[in-house]
């Protein structure tokens, strides 16, 4: 893989989905990182809806955080968690197209001796 495709697959750990750029990679790992994320994500969705609606139902702020509220901080959790596994895959990435691309230059350049006509 090359540094500019290596540097695409980090991003797209970090900023896009978790897991996106490391199956861009042919990691399989991306499939479980992706998975986390994205249950992470649905679980801190299912508690931002309860604390939205108790809040414009009661007109206040519910302190206590509601019923959700380990659901949700489980799924901060799980994405976080995703998140850093995505951001090592990808530097792992770019590190090592680095060093692949570093052990190119290198290495001394083949001439093919040409046949006589």
């Amino acid at each position: 893989m090359d540094e500019t495709r290596a540097w695409a697959c980090f991003v797209s750990n970090v900023l896009v989905l978790p897991g996106l750029g490391s199956l861009l990679a042919g990691r399989r790992s991306g499939w479980l990182q992706a998975a986390l994320a994205l249950l992470g994500f649905a679980l801190t969705v299912v508690w931002l809806g309860w604390f939205v609606s108790a809040w414009s139902s009661t007109g206040g702020f519910p302190l206590d955080g509601g019923p959700y509220l380990p659901a949700g901080v489980l799924g901060v959790l799980l994405f976080g968690l995703s998140w850093v596994w995505g951001l090592v895959t990808g530097l792992r990435l770019v590190r090592e197209a680095g060093r692949a691309a570093k052990s190119q230059a290198k290495a001394p350049a083949v001439d093919t001796p040409r046949r006589p006509a």
